[in-house]
């Protein structure tokens, strides 16, 4: 067993799972790596390796950090299958679900066989520019078209596979998988989706024909978003982190990708109780 371990350094509750961590994985034999950032942090000799070949070192991710530091994470590991162990220090956490105080915990099941593991859908987001591909997105969360700081709105002609869906005038669009419909989908009005269902979420933002609604789509459609008119700062921004700015006549298209990602459960929480814990809902 080979553990890899990423951390998100200026969080203040860092250093101290940090060391628990790097203490419990040397009382247990368990050969490990962590990225650079971590090795910093600790400021001792550790066996370090980059964000993007650490995958390729690790049977196991662990990321200690928020959900921003869990999405860094997963783009550098597809096309192989290595599970993420995400260790919450921030508020919310749907994908770092589980509290640092469960840390130790949580690994010994996952280092006895005993750990439920989810895996789940990611996107594919290509921006194409007069028939040529200039950037291709993998999105764990969302695909999100929106407007620049000016307050304009985004004319946008979608369609998908199954036909044209309607000629949006909007502030953007937002393209989501069901793990990232707890995320800004959410905040947009859009539907919750279960993690564990293959589905696409369509959620206009500020849509100026009001009846334009989120709309669930089954998770082997395409959807091709035309920018039309002649908007400025357009841009396309993969979940949150990277992206391309848009023009006139570019197409985005948007489809399942072929890759996906694999989650550790929270061993105490099935879905709804998560939902309790971060939303606050009532029960108990």
């Amino acid at each position: 067993m080979r553990i890899g371990i990423i951390v998100k350094p200026k969080h203040e509750n860092a250093l101290p799972a940090l060391k628990e961590l790097v203490s419990f994985l040397k009382s247990e034999k368990v050969d490990f790596r962590v990225d650079p950032s971590s090795a910093e942090l600790l400021g001792a000799k550790v066996p370090v390796a980059e964000r993007a070949t650490l995958p390729k070192k690790s049977d196991l991710i662990i990321v200690l950090g928020g959900d921003g530091t869990l999405l860094a994470a997963a783009r550098h590991i597809p096309p192989r299958k290595i599970p993420i162990l995400g260790i919450n220090l921030g508020r919310v956490g749907f994908l770092t679900e589980i509290p640092a105080n469960e840390m130790v915990p949580a690994l010994k099941l996952f280092l006895a066989g005993k750990a439920s593991i989810q895996e789940r859908m990611m996107l594919e987001a290509s921006v194409f520019r007069k028939g040529k591909r200039l950037a291709k997105y993998r999105c764990l969360n969302d695909a999100v078209i929106t407007k620049g700081a000016l307050a304009r709105i985004v004319p946008m002609k979608v369609a998908t596979n199954s036909g044209l869906v309607a000629d949006v005038f909007a502030d953007g669009l937002i393209l989501s998988t069901p793990t990232g419909s707890t995320a800004y989908n959410l905040a947009a009005g859009g539907p919750i989706v279960m993690p564990g269902l293959n589905a696409l979420i369509m959620t206009p933002l500020c849509p100026q024909t009001l009846s334009l609604r989120p709309t669930v789509l089954p998770a082997e459609e395409t959807v091709e978003i035309t920018i039309v008119g002649n908007p400025e700062e357009v841009f396309l921004t993969s979940d949150g982190q990277m992206g391309s700015p848009l023009m006139p006549m570019d197409k985005v298209v948007v489809r399942r990708s072929s890759d996906s990602i694999s989650l550790v459960m929270n061993p105490r929480m099935d879905y709804f109780s998560l939902l309790r814990d971060k939303l606050g809902w009532a029960g108990g």
